[in-house]
């Protein structure tokens, strides 16, 4: 799943709970959830991780994304005025930190970030792995749609 999807989903998290605990881990659980749905980046992930092939191209993927991410936070922050903004940015980072966990652990070779690695995959892959991924493309566009269709109603 793209941070894009992810950040959007801690975005209505936080905006229904109005808690920041609470928030963070619903927000948390969320992304692993989430992430095992089939969307298109096992072949991406495969090629980077045990291939060492394409990094360029599975970096420039996760900088855009990141970029929108973040854009589309700031964006909502802007136009929201209600006092949930706590709760909000804390459900937001606990979708968010799997994702930064494992890209930390490409840096910081811990045992601790390996073992995290491993449940983040076995819940990333549980159904692609069996069943098949999707492609990427059609799993963009069908993010971007659902992403769109959230923020609509945050």
């Amino acid at each position: 799943m793209t941070l894009t999807t992810h950040a959007a989903i801690g975005a209505a998290i936080g905006s229904a709970v109005g808690n920041p605990v609470l928030g963070f881990g619903l927000g948390a659980a969320s992304h692993f959830l989430v992430d095992m749905i089939p969307h298109g980046d096992n072949q991406l992930a495969d090629l980077f991780r045990i291939h060492k092939k394409r990094r360029k191209l599975a970096v420039a993927y996760v900088m855009v994304d990141g970029v929108v991410a973040m854009y589309m936070v700031m964006a909502v922050f802007l136009v929201r005025t209600d006092a949930t903004h706590l709760a909000f940015a804390a459900a937001i980072g606990g979708s968010i930190l799997p994702d930064l966990l494992v890209g930390l652990s490409d840096i910081f070779h811990t045992k601790a970030l390996r073992m995290f690695c491993k449940v983040h995959f076995f819940f990333h892959d549980f159904f692609s792995r069996k069943h098949g991924d999707v492609k990427l493309q059609y799993a963009l566009v069908g993010q971007a749609i659902f992403v769109a269709l959230l923020l609509k109603h945050i």
